[in-house]
Formats: C-alpha cells, sequence, structure tokens
C-alpha cells in the first residue's frame, strides 16, 4: 500500500489585519512535520500558494524551505506553484533543491510538457509500487490567449483549453502504466465548477471554472486553490482540496483545518483520511455586553477576537476595556453594536463587502448602462484585473515592432 500525504495553501506571509502571523504558522507547519514523521508517506504534496505574496519576505521564504526540507526528510515532496506563487522564484528554488535534496524536493514552477516535469514517477512499498503524478500549476487564461492565437478570448476558450491540458497529461500518465503496480495521481491548483468557496476568499471568475469531469481519472486528485477543505462530489474517484492550514480571515472561522492522508494500491479505491490541525491561533466572534464577555472571558482567550458590544455609546476607551477582560487576546475591529452596524468600515470580513466585479456592475447600472455593453464592459474590466496575478505582461504589437527594429536596425520597414 503506497501513502499520500496532502496539503495546500499555506499562504506564507499572511498578515491578519495588521497582524502577522508568524507564530501561527510556526506552529502549524510544526504540526504537519509532525504527521508526516508519524504517518511515514511515500509522497508529499504541496497543491499550491506556498506563499501569500509573489514576493515573498527573506523570513518567509526560511520559513518554507526549513520545513519544506523537513518533509522531504521523510519523502519525495513536490510543490505545485498557485496563483499566489512566482514560477521565477520556484523555478530557483528548484535548482537549489531538485531530486538531490533529501529524498527529492520538487518545485513545479510552471505548465511544463509530460517529458519535461509535467509527469512525475516515484518509487514506493519499497520498489514494488509505483507512484504517477501529473502535475498542473495555476494557468492564467492569458496564457492560453497566447498559446493560439486562433481560440481568441473567449470564456470558453479557458475551459477548452485546460480540457486539452488535462487530457495530454492523462494520455502520458497511462504511457507504459502497469495496472498491476502504478498508482495514478494529478495535483492542481484550478477552481473546480460546484466548490465552496470560504465568505473571504476572493470571488473567483466562474468563467475560468474547470468541470470536475475534466479532471483526468486517477486515484486521487489533490487540489489547490479552494480554503476550505472539501471533496469533489459526482466523480467515480476521489478528488479533494486539502484547504488552507490556518484560517485566513473570519470567514474561515468555523472550518475544521486539515491536511490529508491517502493510502492507495493499484487498481482499488483509495481510503482519503483528513487530519485535523489545532495549532494557531482561532479567529473568534463575540456579539454582546461587556458583563457578558466576563462572563466567557475564557474561551476567547489567546484567540484573534472580533468583539461587537451592545448596550454600550462609542466611547474611545472601548477596546482598553475589552483588553482589560481578555487581556491575551488580539482585538479585530472593536465597535460598539450601534457604530459597527452603521459603520462598514469597521467589519473588516471581506466577505461582507461586495466584490470588485459586482460593486462596478451595480455603478454601471446605476450610470444607465445598457445591459449588454455594462457586462462587456465587466468582462474587459476582470481579464484586467486577472492581470494583476499574472507576471508575464500581455504582448503589445507596437512594443514588438519596436524590439525588431532594434535588433535589425538596417532592416527596411515593410
Amino acid at each position: 500500500m503506497s501513502r499520500l500525504l496532502h496539503t495546500s495553501d499555506w499562504h506564507l506571509g499572511h498578515i491578519l489585519h495588521g497582524h502577522p502571523r508568524d507564530e501561527d504558522f510556526d506552529g502549524v507547519l510544526a504540526e504537519i512535520v509532525a504527521i508526516a514523521q508519524e504517518s511515514k508517506p511515500d509522497l508529499i504534496v504541496h497543491s499550491g500558494d506556498l506563499f501569500h505574496s509573489s514576493r515573498p519576505t527573506i523570513r518567509d521564504m526560511f520559513r518554507a524551505m526549513r520545513t519544506l526540507r523537513e518533509l522531504a526528510a521523510i519523502a519525495p515532496t513536490v510543490v505545485v506553484a498557485g496563483n499566489h506563487d512566482s514560477p521565477d522564484y520556484f523555478e530557483f528554488f528548484h535548482s537549489m533543491n531538485g531530486p538531490s535534496y533529501g529524498r527529492g524536493l520538487f518545485f513545479v514552477d510552471r505548465l511544463r510538457p509530460a517529458h519535461d516535469g509535467g509527469v512525475m514517477t516515484f518509487e514506493a512499498c519499497g520498489g514494488e509500487q509505483r507512484i504517477r503524478l501529473a502535475v498542473l500549476p495555476f494557468v492564467h487564461p492569458n496564457r492560453f490567449w497566447r498559446r493560439d492565437s486562433t481560440t481568441g478570448t473567449s470564456y470558453a476558450d479557458y475551459t477548452a483549453a485546460m480540457r486539452g491540458l488535462q487530457g495530454e497529461l492523462t494520455e502520458a500518465l497511462h504511457e507504459e502504466y502497469d495496472p498491476d503496480r502504478d498508482i495514478l495521481l494529478f495535483s492542481a491548483h484550478v477552481f473546480i465548477t460546484g466548490a465552496r468557496t470560504s465568505p473571504s476568499e476572493r470571488a473567483v471568475d466562474e468563467a475560468f471554472e474547470t468541470p470536475p469531469e475534466d479532471l483526468p481519472v486517477v486515484s486521487y486528485a489533490a487540489l489547490g486553490h479552494i480554503h476550505r477543505p472539501q471533496a469533489i462530489e459526482g466523480l467515480k474517484f476521489a478528488a479533494r482540496y486539502a484547504g488552507s492550514p490556518l484560517a485566513m480571515d473570519f470567514g474561515e472561522a468555523d472550518e475544521t483545518k486539515s491536511v490529508v492522508i491517502v493510502d492507495a494500491d493499484p487498481g482499488r479505491p483509495v481510503r482519503v483520511l483528513p487530519r485535523r490541525l489545532s495549532s494557531g491561533r482561532r479567529l473568534t466572534h463575540f456579539t454582546g455586553t461587556l458583563e457578558e464577555l466576563k462572563a466567557a472571558a475564557d474561551q476567547y482567550d489567546g484567540t484573534f477576537l472580533k468583539p461587537v458590544i451592545t448596550g454600550e455609546e462609542p466611547d474611545g476607551l472601548l477596546s482598553q476595556k475589552i483588553a482589560e477582560i481578555v487581556p491575551n487576546a488580539i482585538l479585530i475591529n472593536a465597535a460598539p453594536a450601534r457604530e459597527a452596524a452603521a459603520g462598514a468600515v469597521l467589519d473588516g470580513d471581506l466577505g461582507d463587502e461586495p466584490e470588485l466585479p459586482d460593486a462596478f456592475r451595480a455603478y454601471l447600472a446605476r450610470e444607465g448602462v445598457d445591459a449588454d455593453a455594462a457586462e462587456s464592459t465587466v468582462t474587459a474590466f476582470l481579464h484586467l484585473l486577472n492581470e494583476l496575478d499574472d507576471e508575464t505582461l500581455t504582448p503589445v504589437p507596437a512594443e514588438e515592432q519596436l524590439r525588431a527594429a532594434l535588433e535589425n536596425p538596417w532592416k527596411e520597414a515593410s
């Protein structure tokens, strides 16, 4: 029997309403390493968003490398780039690690053909079994538009292109496939149609979804991108988002965070066991009077606490009063109930604010823009938003002509 440990979406460097979370990350990463040491997997997969920013700090890079090298000492470890990760940084990380470090520490920086890192093979069970892993890091829609100019830029092209990529990986997985020995796995940083997002997550453009039926048919699909741990329903094989190990905002406060242990044998259904993570400060809400908070103070000790106090007028000393009741809590946007209800700016949950596309759509409606024209404008706006996640600049024809002229200044322009 082969064993996989699946983790995802660490978002190292994430800051919660101005509060760094170094201690939380150190605690939960140590917990993940301990689970790996106990469970003794044959392979460890991180399905993307290792960092919260594409330009992580030195401290966060050190934290990531230290933890990943501890994991690589246990089993070969593969990290797939997510939309928050820098492909160039991942390429550098891989050059400094790779198969020579520990039992192997591999960074999948960008979309690659099967023969050039798109499909990876690992020995398992002392060589009796073999794991074949197809990997698909986050692929920005613009890459498809540049990859094949004949497809245009419509939403349908993204789905079709992703279907084609996954089909190519499926074919490659089955090359030299031995059904008595091989276990097929897939890992991708992608949004699957129907996946449940957390209220605090940035809205996912539904046009850039991947239908679950387009996933390669494997023993297990290790997915990243969505913070809420969950299984993908309606498939004949197991597919799961491991989710983030820490709650990223108060919209995730009630989620049970986890890593996933997967036991697999060739030709048999896998056994999937989520392992609960408990490290890090909890994110908590409280609504009530100061007296009620005093009575329940113990349960908020050591948490990030977002209190709404009833029966109080606006008071510059309110935060101080709350801090005296729960001195070990970190207060987030403490406010009296009247002020909290009246001022949306005092409510820091991203999920409570309209997403940019919705706000822009509402603005166009207020301005009397025709519905069809408004929708095409919102579509263009979404494309611009997605450009922000792509490190590769969109080609500009005039710039390309200028570059060509500079490369050969003696050639007469056509």
